[in-house]
């Protein structure tokens, strides 16, 4: 019996010996030999894509209109200024500059007698001016406050509405009246005015503005005289919504040379 069991084993290990030094099979063309992984296949990490909304986003009113009268610097102070004239403006911070009058822009003050989407925007008898200025300055004067808006910075719906919106809501909720606070580069600012305004005339030369250009406004001060104003135009291309950052002057820094 036992030298069975021995020729069985031996017959085993024979057969083993053989397929160890038998060559391997061919591998058929085309296909790869198989290979042994050391670590899981792990599928490559893909960033993140946020597909953007299926609807255009569409322009959002945020400002509310100021009712009619209230203080303004004296027409008859500014009226007589004329494209091509030169004008002295006392600036804050770099003294009295003397410059050149390119462009001219009537402004009409428009406002809604109730709060009704039905309601229609009709002048309040209100009319400002603006002069844009050599060296890329506009003077803008709107009710009692004068502006040297020194930089003009072009907005989106989108900047409207992530930087000025809720804070304008805040204010008109208030009726104008709550102390609202926010910040905007380059400094933290104080709502003074929000409204409505439609262009009522140009002359010259600069103006980024048509005739008939109907826009919301957000008038704002900071620390050291500093000043902001945001325009929101309507649709049409009748304007180029902005963020104008410069100071306020006083009236009687400003006469034609």
């Amino acid at each position: 019996m036992s030298v069975c069991f021995f020729a069985i084993a031996v017959f085993f290990f024979l057969i083993g010996v053989v397929q160890l030094f038998a060559p391997e099979p061919p591998i058929p063309a085309g296909e790869d030999r198989p290979r042994t992984a050391r670590f899981p296949a792990v599928p490559p990490r893909r960033p993140q894509i946020i597909p953007p909304s299926a609807a255009p986003a569409q322009p959002v009113s945020v400002l509310s209109p100021s009712e009619p009268g209230g203080g303004s610097v004296n027409p008859q102070r500014f009226g007589d200024i004329q494209v091509g004239d030169r004008i002295r403006v006392r600036h804050p911070n770099q003294g009295e500059l003397t410059l050149f009058v390119i462009g001219r822009i009537l402004y009409q003050e428009l406002w809604q007698q109730t709060r009704s989407p039905q309601s229609p925007w009709v002048p309040t008898g209100n009319n400002f001016l603006g002069f844009w200025l050599e060296n890329n300055l506009f003077l803008l004067n709107w009710q009692s406050r004068l502006y040297l808006l020194e930089e003009r910075v072009p907005l989106s719906d989108a900047d409207i509405q992530r930087d000025f919106a809720s804070h304008a809501r805040k204010f008109a909720q208030s009726d104008q009246t709550a102390d609202v606070y926010f910040a905007y580069p380059p400094a933290s600012w104080h709502m003074d005015d929000i409204g409505k305004f439609r262009v009522q005339s140009t002359e010259g030369e600069g103006l980024v503005f048509r005739p008939g250009a109907t826009g919301r406004f957000i008038h704002a001060s900071g620390d050291n005289q500093r000043a902001l104003v945001v325009e929101d135009y309507e649709g049409g291309g009748g304007g180029q919504d902005s963020a104008w950052i410069g100071v306020l002057v006083d009236e009687a820094g400003v006469s034609k040379t």
